[in-house]
Order: C-alpha cells, then structure tokens, then sequence
C-alpha cells in the first residue's frame, strides 16, 4: 500500500518566529555574512562560505519565505538572472529573548550545533597534521577556561568579541583569504557545575 505524501506547508511571512528559522547554524551563518558582506547572489553567498551552492537552496528558499532575508534584485549570471539576497530582519529581530520560549529552545539548539560542528572542524583540522597553534601567526587556537570575572571583567571581553564579530563579518572581500571557522561561547556558570 503506497504511503500518503504530505504536502509543505508554506511559511507565512510575519507569522513565523524568526527565532527558529536561525536555529539551524548554516541558515545564520547564511544572514551573518549577508548582513557583513551586504547583497549577494546564492553562488556569492556559497563562494564566500566555503560550500556549495545546491547545500543552500533549501536554506535560502525558506529564509525567504519567512523573511529574515529578501531579495533585493538580479543580475545577469550566464544565460539568467540570479537573485540577489539581502538581509529582511534586524540583528534584534533575532537576538536572544529569555521571555519567548521558541526563542531560549532555538538559541540552546544553535548553541548546541555550533559547537558540535566546530568540534568536527577542530578535530578534523588537527588530524591534518598541520595545525599552527603557537604565536602570532598562529591558525589554531582554542579556550575552554572557567574563571571569576568583576563586571568590568566581562564588559572588556565582550568589548573583544564585538571586534571579532566586526571582523568575521566583514572578513576578506576580495575572496581571496583562507575560510577560518571562529567560534566563541561565553556564560555565566553555578558555582560547583561541573561535567563529568
């Protein structure tokens, strides 16, 4: 007996938590280098973070459909036109917000993927051999410290992480720079929460 194959519901712009459709890392990823880099072409987008363009169709079509990004025209690549893609939403559109629950479960999830992935990427990568991990010209670096810090303390660290995110958002616009992967996780701790 042949299975009943359920249609897609569309996404109705305006009715749907931006929160979610940025849980998934590539979709943020995807909005974090359009709001840095400015319009771009899905074959840009792909060429500027390192992946293919078929891994971001599905990606874009629904970030359009909710609206978290837009088009914002064409141009002419090859024989047609391909569209090009702007941000639709703001940075706090998107932020955090501890009172909305799709938005502390889409957060914890985007957390929890992007470490998984940068786990991959740092475990890969020191496979290679050929990871540089002293002084200046170093390529590889991790941090995993736990420590008390004075409100000052955190305020000049997120002082830095701002400069990073300045940096990593705007990155190489010739396309001419290797693809580093940068992930940063800082928060607030119970005293005594260790993991096993």
């Amino acid at each position: 007996m042949a299975k009943k194959v359920k249609k897609k519901k569309k996404v109705a712009a305006g009715k749907v938590d931006h929160h979610q459709v940025v849980s998934s890392p590539v979709r943020r990823e995807i909005w974090s280098y359009l709001k840095g880099q400015g319009p771009h072409t899905v074959s840009e987008i792909a060429k500027g973070m390192g992946r293919s363009q078929t891994s971001l169709y599905a990606h874009i079509s629904l970030m359009e459909r909710s609206g978290v990004i837009e088009a914002a025209g064409s141009k002419r690549s090859g024989k047609r036109h391909a569209v090009i893609y702007k941000t639709g939403v703001s940075e706090n559109d998107i932020a955090y917000n501890g009172k909305n629950k799709q938005s502390v479960r889409a957060g914890a999830r985007y957390a929890a993927a992007v470490l998984r992935r940068a786990n991959r990427e740092m475990a890969d990568h020191l496979a290679t051999g050929e990871a540089n991990t002293k002084g200046k010209s170093r390529d590889t670096f991790m941090l995993g410290g736990r420590s008390r810090l004075t409100k000052k303390q955190v305020a000049e660290i997120n002082g830095h992480i701002d400069s990073i995110d300045k940096i990593v958002a705007t990155g190489d616009k010739s396309g001419k720079g290797d693809l580093f992967a940068v992930n940063i996780a800082t928060c607030p701790v119970e005293d005594n929460y260790y993991y096993v």
